[in-house]
């Protein structure tokens, strides 16, 4: 499990504020698989069932593809 978490840690993570209440996370990965399992794994799971006590609203999650990086 330890080395599954390592492998598919998020290259990347960043927060960032969008608007006075509105709240982001970015995050990286280096493949598709690694991203779907990070999304799914047991501490998004967590967070997710957590939702009700600490936002607002449901999170929405969008993934995009970087088209460049410089």
């Amino acid at each position: 499990m330890k080395n599954q978490r390592r492998k598919h840690k998020p290259l990347l993570h960043s927060a960032l504020q969008i608007g006075p209440s509105t709240f982001g996370i970015f995050e990286t990965f280096t493949d598709e698989a690694g991203r779907n399992t990070h999304l799914s794994g047991e501490i998004a799971k967590a967070l997710m069932a957590k939702v009700p006590e600490l936002l607002v609203t449901t999170p929405i999650i969008e993934k995009v593809d970087l088209l460049a990086i410089k």
